[in-house]
């Protein structure tokens, strides 16, 4: 095997005769099937969830002849300006891996599942990686950890001071299994009782998770109750697990009607819920209060910047662009992006 025979990652783990999942890790945690992956691979899709102009991927892979363990890389690729992989660095980081490894993936498993160093590579935050190894573990139907049952047992009863025991994992896999009866029943009824530390560590990992009306209901009301603008921020990321978009959006739309999001509610909205944002009422609404936020625009042009890369939100975004009539913040915000892109072009 050699890098010119291997034109995608996907080949390199067919070839290599492993199984393999591939997760889209820029805007939570999503599983993405192993076609679409090889079509964004191909230029035949763009990147679904780009963040700061990268793909980011978590590529999970084991030979069940060879070993019982599973492995994870985590590969950040460049897009370009249509959202599609630039394939360039796609082959130099193969041509690393092939370099490094050939065919032989139990090379890299010797070490931990650890690639060469290269430029495309990642390292999740440590709340990613209990998320994403929680997620794992549940989707490949994976003895649970010891931890779980004792995660399971404090919420059951959160007046102790059990939680120090807990660590981020023991709460990854809790919310990865909310869709267990008794967990969701438990987290239902004991939700605002538990400690702030449990609460956001639990949020966080809800936006990777899927549940029910009830427990949106839940995180909703918790939200209008909640004493520290922290929890709100968490609570904002973990109703990105909702299986009621309808019930969000109306929470979202409420939010920015009658309330009054700050900065890092805002940033939330765009980095967790802009499949929302294709919604021009909802859209226009939003960037009102993202002026409101900052006169200067510093923050619209950034938000914009980030959305506009994103191929469900970039045709919104144009859309609006070309939008006669706007409100005058709107159209005095629109008016910045140009009057930033100018000088660049005369400097060129």
């Amino acid at each position: 095997m050699t890098a010119h025979t291997i034109d995608t990652i996907s080949e390199f783990m067919l070839h290599a005769g492993t199984d393999y999942r591939v997760y889209d890790m820029g805007r939570g945690i999503e599983l993405m099937d192993a076609q679409t992956f090889l079509d964004l691979e191909n230029n035949k899709l763009p990147v679904p969830c780009p963040r700061a102009g990268q793909a980011w991927f978590a590529v999970v892979f084991w030979n069940k002849n060879l070993s019982q363990e599973q492995y994870i890389w985590f590969v950040k690729l460049p897009i370009d300006e249509r959202s599609l992989v630039v394939q360039a660095a796609r082959n130099q980081f193969l041509e690393a891996v092939v370099k490094a490894l050939g065919s032989q993936l139990e090379k890299s498993a010797e070490k931990g599942g650890q690639l060469p160093e290269n430029p495309f590579i990642f390292t999740p935050s440590q709340q990613q990686l209990a998320d994403i190894n929680a997620i794992i573990r549940r989707d490949l139907a994976l003895p649970a950890r010891d931890g779980l049952n004792k995660a399971i047992e404090f919420v059951k009863n959160p007046t102790s001071d059990a939680w120090q025991e807990l660590a981020l994992q023991d709460i990854a896999d809790l919310a990865a299994h909310i869709e267990t009866d008794d967990i969701a029943k438990a987290l239902e009824q004991n939700l605002a009782a538990l400690p702030v530390q449990v609460l956001t560590a639990l949020c966080s990992s809800f936006e990777n998770s899927a549940y029910d009306d009830a427990f949106t209901d839940s995180l909703i009301n918790l939200y209008s109750s909640a004493e520290y603008a922290e929890i709100q921020h968490m609570i904002l990321r973990g109703l990105k697990g909702s299986q009621n978009k309808q019930k969000v959006s109306s929470f979202i739309n409420k939010l920015l009607n009658e309330g009054e999001p700050d900065t890092e509610c805002l940033v939330i909205i765009a980095g967790r819920h802009f499949r929302l944002l294709t919604d021009q009422t909802l859209l226009m609404n939003y960037f009102s209060k993202v002026i409101a936020q900052d006169s200067s625009y510093q923050l619209f042009r950034g938000i914009y910047a980030d959305l506009v890369q994103v191929p469900e939100t970039r045709i919104g975004l144009l859309t609006l662009m070309r939008k006669q009539d706007l409100p005058t913040d709107i159209a005095n915000a629109i008016a910045s992006l140009y009057q930033t892109v100018s000088p660049q072009k005369s400097a060129n």
